[in-house]
């Protein structure tokens, strides 16, 4: 084809027509990408932890309600609000107190029946639902012989805490209900700890280590998880240890507290009621005070979550738009110039008895295949930068109906910009066009 020549002809104004389709696409198919990956990994976190799920924390996942509104548990308290003042929330959030040992006793607690005989501790596994755990997270280091790992996760645990984790015990043995209760000098590491610290086929279990400088034993080690958006604990790199030994270890006031629910057959709602009840019971507020705790759920992450990703997409979009705009200028710049060049031409081949729809097609054509060029090169970009994202990390992939919407951009991209060069080389008089 003539345009070919003309590509060569000009390969800088051809290359920057090419770079403005290739970005466009390439960041259209990466948004996509990425979001069918997240996508995904929220459907994973809903299939591990449920939707209804019920996390204790200082601060809310969504806004809360302005008093004297009904919460998501059907009650009204008083105090002051959130309102919209983001900037005072923030403050007042992070100046609540921590869930503590105690609130999740009174937690745990909420489900033992009147007049039953059933008492709760701190590793019992009583609740206003299925389950309820405990959680407290900080950083360590672990050393063992002259191996060491600086940065762990430290993760203090009472209760059905293996709720709160993808993984499970893969080798060794969990804790019992009288360690979990305790301070013990035991801990599960993740697969990763184990690996680094021990190599790939050691055995760990029985095996002491340091951690912060205090001696503990090895009883297990956790299955291997990978990475996951939707995730409360990296335990790959985790110390999982009972929470009185957290307390000894990194100090009470360094744990970033968090009290899990699992509803089970009493539902989320009655699970919430009771939650907020003895929650507000632990903590002796008055019924014109605030709730200074908040109840978010797994739904609640998932569904702001998704709303942030839909946004980080919209944007993306508005770039790939004006990529694929000014693509769209090149092609047509380049189609204007080479009709000029081909005044002659065009005027020999009408004369020879060409149709005006025959040159109608030759120029609609070279621009689809500019366009296409375009495509190609922003598909292999966009695999070649997929490709470099560490596995485990995100599932990011191009699927075939992301392929098929590159190719779908650039055929429209294509048409509409090769329109009105192809229109103008059509309407060209043979006797002015061979006049030059």
């Amino acid at each position: 084809m003539e345009l070919l020549r003309n590509f060569r002809s000009d390969a800088l104004r051809t290359f920057l027509s090419l770079s403005g389709v290739s970005i466009g696409i390439f960041v259209v198919t990466v948004s996509f990408a990425l979001v069918d990956a997240f996508s995904r990994s929220v459907v994973a976190g809903f299939d591990h932890f449920g939707s209804d799920m019920i996390m204790v924390e200082r601060f809310p996942v969504v806004s809360e309600e302005i008093p004297g509104q009904a919460g998501n548990d059907g009650e009204t308290h008083g105090g002051k609000g959130a309102g919209n003042d983001t900037g005072n929330d923030w403050s007042r959030y992070a100046s609540r107190p921590q869930p503590s040992r105690e609130d999740y006793m009174a937690v745990a607690g909420a489900s033992v029946t009147p007049g039953s005989t059933g008492t709760v501790t701190p590793g019992s596994t009583g609740g206003p639902g299925g389950w309820t755990a405990f959680a407290g997270a900080s950083e360590a280091d672990i050393v063992c012989g002259g191996r060491s790992l600086r940065g762990c996760k430290l993760v203090g645990v009472a209760g059905d805490w293996q709720h709160l984790v993808y993984s499970s015990v893969a080798y060794g043995r969990d804790f019992s209900l009288a360690e979990l209760a305790g301070n013990d000098a035991k801990v599960i590491i993740g697969s990763k700890v184990a690996r680094d610290l021990f190599g790939e086929k050691a055995e760990v279990c029985g095996r002491t280590v340091r951690i912060d400088g205090r001696n503990m034993m090895v009883i297990g080690v956790l299955s291997y998880e990978g990475k996951n958006i939707i995730n409360l604990y990296a335990t790959d790199y985790a110390l999982i240890v009972p929470f009185g030994t957290a307390e000894r270890i990194a100090g009470v006031d360094n744990l970033e507290t968090m009290i899990a629910i699992g509803p089970g057959a009493a539902g989320r709602e009655a699970a919430m009621q009771d939650a907020r009840r003895a929650l507000r019971a632990s903590r002796r507020l008055k019924a014109t005070q605030e709730d200074n705790f908040a109840l978010n759920t797994m739904e609640d992450l998932c569904r702001e979550t998704v709303a942030l990703t839909r946004k980080i997409t919209a944007a993306g979009l508005v770039i790939a738009l004006f990529s694929l705009l000014i693509g769209g200028f090149g092609i047509v710049n380049i189609m204007l110039v080479s009709v000029k060049e081909r005044t002659s031409a065009i005027g020999l081949k009408k004369a020879l008895g060409a149709k005006r729809r025959h040159i109608l097609m030759e120029f609609m054509a070279e621009a689809l295949l500019l366009s296409v060029f375009g495509a190609v090169f922003g598909l292999l970009l966009a695999a070649g930068v997929l490709a470099l994202v560490p596995a485990g990390v995100i599932d990011a992939r191009l699927s075939a109906p992301q392929i098929a919407l590159a190719f779908a951009l650039s055929i429209v991209l294509g048409l509409v910009s090769g329109l009105a060069p192809a229109s103008q080389a059509s309407r060209l008089n043979p006797v002015d066009a061979l006049r030059g």
